[in-house]
């Protein structure tokens, strides 16, 4: 009960111990916020270095895209390459075929026995097998532009 008798009769001591449980109230918060900051900035910094890592391996999935891009596009390349050479040839032996076509309508002999299916097959088989043309026409009954086209075919 003294120190209440003191406090009351000293406004000053009051005024100061006032002051005193004020200050460190104050230095209390500022430590608190001083811990939070801290821990937010641990957060951040770790937030931060797993957005590094990210970027990293984004970085390496787009260098492995482009090398991909590289090789589809060559791959493209050699496709269409592919493509025209058959392009050609299918053209190749279309101008055979008219040749052909021109070679026996102008010889005004088109055979009335038009040999069968089964010729064909043969013939092919022949060429296949690697039968001489004179051959597969003799055994066959073929034309000789019918069995250059099978052997060009088939050989």
């Amino acid at each position: 009960m003294a120190i209440f008798n003191t406090l009351a009769n000293n406004p000053q001591l009051t005024l100061l111990i006032l002051l005193v449980v004020i200050s460190l109230i104050a230095l209390v918060t500022s430590l608190v916020s001083l811990l939070l900051e801290r821990q937010s900035s641990q957060l951040l910094l770790q937030r931060l270095s797993d957005l590094g890592y990210q970027l990293l391996e984004q970085r390496e999935d787009y260098k492995q895209i482009e090398k991909h891009q590289v090789l589809a596009a060559k791959h493209q390349r050699s496709t269409d390459q592919v493509l025209q050479d058959i392009y050609g040839l299918i053209d190749t032996n279309n101008q055979k075929l008219d040749r052909i076509k021109d070679q026996a309508s102008s010889n005004g002999a088109l055979s009335k026995e038009v040999p069968n299916q089964n010729n064909y097959e043969q013939a092919i088989r022949m060429a296949k097998d690697g039968i001489p043309g004179e051959k597969i026409q003799h055994l066959c009954g073929l034309t000789e532009g019918e069995v250059t086209l099978i052997l060009d075919l088939h050989q």
